[in-house]
């Protein structure tokens, strides 16, 4: 029974592994910010992903040169998750892998209260 167990396992963990898209590479778009006082901002989002099965790692922020790591970074399917420092607070992004596009959002709590980023990419070559 434990042999069972044990390949049981090791076919879902490669399951998994299969069937999450391909999140790796460098992506580039935009993004639209609403903030806790209802004003709407547009800035540029940089991001340099890496995958290895489900997990992801790599940098993100507003260009190339102003980055910082992301952590908890996962994909499950089409799923992208990960969280990025800005500033002193987290956010928290969830993206759609969709071909060579990400779109999606993330939250950060500030005092002033959450702030929710639309979220636009597509892969760089």
């Amino acid at each position: 029974m434990t042999k069972l167990t044990t390949m049981l396992s090791l076919l879902f963990f490669f399951a998994s592994s299969i069937f999450a898209g391909d999140a790796a590479g460098k992506w580039s778009g935009t993004t639209q910010a609403k903030t806790p006082g209802g004003e709407t901002v547009h800035d540029s989002v940089w991001m340099s992903l890496k995958q290895d099965g489900t997990l992801v790692t790599g940098t993100a922020g507003p260009g190339a040169d102003r980055q910082v790591e992301i952590k908890d970074g996962k994909i499950d399917g089409d799923q992208v998750q990960f969280k990025v420092a800005v500033g002193e607070a987290t956010a928290n992004v969830r993206l759609k892998l969709d071909g060579e596009t990400l779109k999606g959002q993330a939250e950060v709590d500030t005092p002033d209260g959450k702030l929710v980023v639309g979220l636009d990419l597509k892969r760089v070559p």
